[in-house]
């Protein structure tokens, strides 16, 4: 049978399926093909079971923090009962995704799709083999965890990505974690608070050594998580990982070795094995082989578009949610929407959660800005002192010669909801100044963002050409 679409997404993980809602709210008619569960890597095995893991392990820490304070006794963490809350809630909102796609007409099938032709993709269902013909296809297949050699996974003591929180089990034991990322820094948190002893080892000079992520972020969350038992060893990588009758027995490189219940490999990601039959159409692919896009997302075959880690680069779901927008409309519409990743916000759940978006410092230098940075600590904060939670700060970038607000970073309570203030300052035509427009709650984590300007706004009125200067996103 075959059926002709105006879009065909492949893969229903969270770039695939905003790509679908937003091509059907353009009119089009779509079709959505995943080959194993809806809601993909970040619905399943990432994103929301991690959330959902993490948040009960801020709880128990922000009761050890008020231990004396009004809270009496000891609380600690189940983590049985943990598991099967995040499994409830996984399978509800993976029952809930297809309501979502219903009401847009967006027609979801459950099988192995293989791209035969620029407009032409053959899907094997378990009701047999259904041809399908559409205008634009949309790639969203993901990636796959990296592989490191030193460290062969076997999905039972030694687990990547994809295996890591699906076969998690109490008693937790000693644990490493190879990689130092955002992963690393997430998994760390909550294991240590539901009873293990982790250790990162990161081959780098410090944890979250990514260019939207100051040092000082960084430096504060290897403290938190020292304090917390945390152990971890930078510049270090494993020269050998083996698994033996109880447990991972691990060489390090700097001639060290320990016994480890677990191994967690978190690496990075790479391309998955072609099965889609893409490299017969010739698509083009980089160095590291992952499909190239230009900045409409647009692959090297017209209206093949590439989207979330399937394409390489920033590799979040809301980068991939950001890619989904983008070409759901571009498919449906032309080359009208560019990708912009500086719009999207970088959060990371660990004891100190901690959110950048736009530009850090050097990276707007790099650019071309002659950047400042407005710095408050949240001990200086109402809330984060009433609430004993006052480690980290707010960091708030722009250009000194015409104020215009370039990005920022916040680390502490709230920064994921945060981060949203100071992307919207980033877009908005008031720009930096629309920080202190707002009319705050107080005390709030928010107003903390608009206090942080109070003892920069003299100088930069005095010195600043344009002072109402427009965010550096407010033309898009």
């Amino acid at each position: 049978m075959t059926r002709a679409h105006d879009v065909a997404v492949i893969g229903c993980g969270a770039g695939g399926y905003k790509a679908a809602i937003t091509a059907a709210q353009c009119g089009a008619r779509v079709i959505i093909i995943e080959r194993e569960q809806v809601g993909g890597a970040c619905l399943n095995r990432a994103c929301v079971p991690k959330k959902a893991l993490t948040h009960i392990a801020s709880l128990l820490h922000q009761t050890q923090t008020l231990t004396g304070h009004g809270i009496t006794g000891r609380i600690t963490g189940d983590l049985g009962a943990a598991l099967a809350f995040k499994n409830q809630v996984v399978d509800e909102l993976r029952r809930g995704l297809p309501l979502r796609l219903k009401p847009l007409a967006i027609e979801t099938v459950i099988g192995e799709a293989r791209v035969i032709g620029p407009h032409q993709i053959m899907v094997e269902t378990p009701e047999g083999k259904r041809k399908i013909e559409a205008r634009s296809i949309v790639i969203a297949t993901g990636a796959a965890p990296r592989r490191l050699p030193e460290c062969p996974v076997d999905h039972d003591r030694i687990v990547n990505a994809d295996s890591f929180i699906p076969t998690l089990s109490a008693p937790l034991g000693d644990i490493l974690c190879v990689g130092g990322g955002a992963l690393g820094a997430e998994a760390a948190f909550f294991l240590q608070q539901f009873g293990g002893r982790v250790t990162i080892a990161e081959q780098r000079g410090r944890l979250l050594d990514l260019p939207a992520i100051p040092a000082r972020a960084s430096t504060l969350l290897e403290q938190s998580l020292t304090s917390l038992g945390v152990t971890i060893r930078t510049e270090t990588t494993v020269r050998h990982a083996r698994p033996t009758h109880t447990g991972v027995h691990v060489e390090f490189s700097d001639g060290s070795a320990a016994e480890f219940a677990r191994v967690l490999v978190a690496v990075g990601r790479e391309p998955r094995p072609d099965d889609l039959g893409l490299d017969a159409l010739n698509i083009e692919r980089n160095s590291s082989g992952f499909l190239v896009t230009d900045e409409f997302l647009q692959t090297s075959i017209p209206h093949v578009f590439a989207i979330g880690d399937v394409k390489g680069g920033p590799m979040t779901a809301a980068v991939a949610l950001h890619d989904g927008r983008v070409a759901g409309e571009n498919a449906v519409r032309g080359a009208i929407r560019q990708r912009n990743y500086h719009q999207v916000p970088l959060v990371i759940d660990s004891v100190l959660p901690i959110a950048a978006m736009g530009l850090s410092e050097e990276l707007a230098e790099l650019a071309g800005f002659n950047p400042d940075s407005v710095y408050i600590p949240l001990r200086a904060s109402v809330k984060a002192r009433a609430y004993n939670d006052a480690t980290g700060f707010i960091e708030i970038v722009h250009d000194q010669e015409t104020g215009q607000m370039l990005g920022g970073c916040i680390v502490g309570a709230g920064a994921d909801e945060l981060v949203h203030i100071l992307a919207l300052a980033c877009r908005s035509n008031r720009g930096l100044w629309s920080l202190t427009d707002l009319d705050y709650g107080h005390p709030s984590w928010s107003e903390d963002v608009g206090t942080a300007l109070e003892p920069y706004i003299r100088t930069l009125i005095q010195t600043a050409n344009t002072v109402f200067r427009p965010g550096i996103y407010a033309a898009d």
